[in-house]
């Protein structure tokens, strides 16, 4: 015995996950196959935040929803707890969709028009819970908006009576209802004004400061990932190019991704901004290449090699 206390487990494990779809019509001819996710594997811890940066169709979301198994990957593993979430059937899932929960990118449409934000807010327990005495549920739904910043007195209004943040609280007020351990938040602030975008990322970390929330954040404003989060993985198609300590992958980004990414990052310092140097990737250069390993070039920060296909 060297007397060393193993670490625990992450909370989160993906391991080689991958997501085809289809398109075209039998009767007309092949079906094509599209690889939206190629082979995606990472951890996250509990209490941590990573972030899942990249272009829009490099596959961010639909990695998402297949950690919440609302799409079946295709092939991998999500491994949550120590339990393999894959080939889980509806009500082997159902106890875990306790641990897990999602807030989407436009609120209003996470909303049902027709049901009072007080109802939208109560249905987890009710559904995972079972009866509950009227004034228990009250109280907690009141305690869960206050918890989000929002006032007891508009539980019983509509959706369309609120702005897009107070929507949104009301989204995360949902997702804390069941105290989950991990939050995928797919680009949560993306549809919202930049000032309320500030108070929504402060209501996240004070959450996770006080529960111990872990969180899997998309999003395309990399300031706001340098901000919130503690690791970063960059996606291109489908691929995970370069992973690691969030201030390795902004200080010393070594992925051509990566690097044209963080130039197109708007500057707060006007001159700065206009000496800034513009990087361009070509994804062209990619092609007749084959995506091998990831390379560790620092403690913790890896990078993908590429290799002449044979």
């Amino acid at each position: 015995m060297n007397g060393l206390i193993p670490s625990p487990p992450p909370l989160l494990r993906v391991e080689g996950l991958c997501k085809d779809y289809t398109a075209g019509a039998s009767f007309v001819g092949a079906r094509t196959v599209l690889r939206a996710v190629d082979g995606v594997s990472f951890s996250l811890e509990r209490g941590e935040t990573l972030g899942l940066v990249g272009e829009s169709g490099s596959g961010k979301s639909t990695v998402a929803r297949c950690v919440m198994q609302l799409e079946r990957p295709t092939g991998g593993r999500v491994v949550l707890n120590g339990q393999d979430l894959v080939g889980m059937g509806p009500s082997a899932l159902r106890p875990l969709r306790k641990v897990m929960q999602i807030i989407f990118q436009d609120p209003y449409s996470s909303l049902n028009p027709r049901m009072t934000v007080g109802r939208f807010v109560a249905d987890p327990m009710i559904i995972h819970e079972g009866k509950i005495p009227r004034e228990a549920l009250a109280q907690r739904v009141r305690a869960l908006f206050a918890k989000v910043g929002l006032d007891a007195r508009h539980i019983s209004r509509y959706p369309h009576e609120f702005s897009g943040g107070q929507r949104q609280r009301v989204c995360i007020a949902r997702a804390l209802a069941l105290s989950p351990q991990l939050i995928v938040a797919d680009e949560p602030i993306t549809a919202l004004d930049v000032s309320i975008q500030a108070q929504i990322i402060n209501l996240l970390q004070r959450l996770q400061d006080e529960q111990g929330l872990a969180y899997l954040f998309i999003s395309h404003d990399l300031g706001m990932v340098r901000h919130i989060c503690h690791r970063v993985a960059v996606m291109l198609r489908g691929l995970i190019v370069e992973t690691g300590p969030a201030d390795a992958i902004f200080q010393d980004a070594r992925h051509p991704y990566t690097q044209a990414l963080l130039s197109a990052t708007l500057e707060a310092d006007p001159g700065r901004e206009r000496t800034k140097t513009r990087l361009f990737f070509d994804a062209a250069q990619r092609e007749g290449q084959a995506a091998g390993f990831m390379k560790e070039v620092t403690p913790g920060h890896f990078v993908r090699e590429y290799a002449p296909s044979r």
